[in-house]
């Protein structure tokens, strides 16, 4: 790799793809938010129960586009602040709840989202762990935690909606998450493999 490449048009074209996909998903989530909370209405046994959930429904479809316009804006600030600086906060009162909606996604797509952040941390020139990425499910589990913060969404009202998340938007990135380790590594930014073989050869 030409030491000399700037990295970042690669990862603005990586996030655009990335922020896109999302956007779609995120409209198969509303719709299964709506036709869960249809259910769980119809099955609940007390009068409040099913009111909270007709609530909640007409909630989410009234806030959906303020919702989705703040998770967006969320998305690229948590980008321009990772390619720029070499630490990434993540908002501490959303932690535990972003690592267990992300918890499931981390795991089955583990592979390729170690790949991602080896190869990020070697064109970034810093060590990152998985949970940085900001395409990553933690991080981005994080942000539409905070987005629904923002529109008075409680934590209650966020943990019915956590699972469908979950389901219908984290664990459908793997195909795009591919897409985007090829990118990186058609754009020469080696993960740790190939940085010891390279290492390897050249010191042969």
């Amino acid at each position: 790799m030409d030491q000399q490449f700037d990295p970042s048009n690669v990862f603005t074209a990586m996030h655009h793809r990335v922020t896109g996909e999302l956007l779609h998903l995120m409209d198969g989530l509303y719709s299964n938010i709506e036709d869960g909370l249809f259910e769980l209405a119809f099955r609940a046994r007390r009068e409040d129960q099913k009111r909270r959930c007709f609530d909640l429904m007409r909630e989410m479809r009234f806030q959906r586009a303020r919702v989705v316009q703040n998770f967006a804006r969320r998305l690229q600030t948590a980008f321009d602040a990772w390619i720029s600086t070499s630490e990434v906060q993540a908002e501490a009162r959303c932690n535990e709840q972003a690592r267990r909606m992300a918890q499931k996604c981390t795991a089955h797509f583990s592979g390729v989202l170690q790949n991602l952040a080896e190869r990020a941390a070697y064109a970034l020139g810093r060590e990152m762990d998985r949970t940085q990425l900001p395409i990553g499910p933690y991080q981005i589990a994080c942000n539409f935690i905070e987005s629904m913060k923002a529109h008075e969404f409680d934590d209650s009202s966020i943990e019915i909606v956590e699972e469908l998340f979950s389901r219908f938007v984290l664990e459908r990135l793997g195909t795009v998450y591919g897409e985007c380790n090829q990118r990186l590594e058609r754009a020469g930014f080696y993960n740790v493999a190939e940085l010891n073989a390279v290492t390897s050869v050249r010191a042969s």
